[in-house]
């Protein structure tokens, strides 16, 4: 790191001191941001979407709310004729915490991907991981929520954006097939004060870098001076492979040594 200067702690503590005031101030911009996500308008949801859930049974988008009044779902890269998730997604993947956690604030976590079911059961079983995953299989909810784009079943639109926009900013690559993204939706009715009772209402959606808080990885990196590495691993998408696919070299960490030379 040839532009990291070695000092001393007298006169490395009011840096320091300066980048907190810095740090707080993002803080509360981050509360301000999720006040105002909490007092966007709800749109109802009308189209009787299903499922198939990992037990081979057809299940309905209020069924995946699961008795909760809640339900956040992570659009998972996997398309049918994929063999195995995106390496990019399965890193948030791994990142999706004790849901015990959501569950106990009245919330609940599924991911959806329109491969089948055969498939997403066996990736998981892969990847270890224990959260509830369906498939849109057949299904329009992923075309309707951004997370799949196809001219031939519906205009394209990503991320608020669309074809003609995407492709003016460089981001062509966000205009066609699987595409990574959160939508959240609330149960109508007395428990949340909102609409009417059973009916389902989408609140937010977010796309692109808007699901990286989430990805503790890139968190603990953040703090580090060496950051993320953007670029290093030679591997596309965010730069990780899947944690089953790390060979003993890869383990020994990148050539960082030209890093801001």
């Amino acid at each position: 790191m040839a532009n990291v200067k070695i000092v001393s702690q007298a006169e490395y503590l009011p840096l320091r001191l300066s980048l907190l005031e810095s740090e707080k101030e993002n803080t509360r911009a981050r509360d301000e941001l999720a006040r105002q996500r909490r007092s966007l308008p709800v749109v109802e949801v009308t189209t009787p979407y299903t499922f198939t859930n990992e037990d081979g049974k057809e299940v309905s988008l209020v069924d995946l709310f699961d008795g909760r009044p809640q339900l956040i779902i992570y659009h998972l890269m996997f398309s049918p004729d994929w063999e195995a998730a995106c390496a990019s997604c399965s890193l948030l993947g791994d990142s999706v915490p004790d849901l015990r956690h959501l569950h106990g604030h009245s919330t609940t976590f599924v991911a959806v991907s329109r491969a089948p079911i055969d498939k997403i059961r066996a990736y998981k079983q892969r990847m270890g991981w224990t959260f509830p995953w369906v498939s849109s299989s057949g299904s329009s909810f992923n075309y309707d929520f951004g997370a799949t784009q196809d001219e031939a079943v519906r205009p394209i639109q990503y991320n608020f954006k669309d074809k003609e926009e995407m492709e003016k900013r460089g981001l062509a690559h966000f205009a066609r097939g699987e595409q990574p993204g959160h939508s959240v939706f609330v149960l109508g009715g007395p428990l949340t004060g909102i609409g009417d009772d059973g009916k389902v209402y989408h609140s937010y959606s977010s796309y692109a870098r808007g699901g990286e808080p989430i990805i503790n990885t890139f968190t603990w990196l953040d703090m580090t001076l060496l950051g993320r590495q953007d670029g290093l691993s030679g591997v596309g998408g965010l730069g990780f492979k899947r944690h089953d696919e790390y060979t003993a070299e890869d383990l020994k960490g990148l050539p960082i040594a030209k890093i801001g030379a």
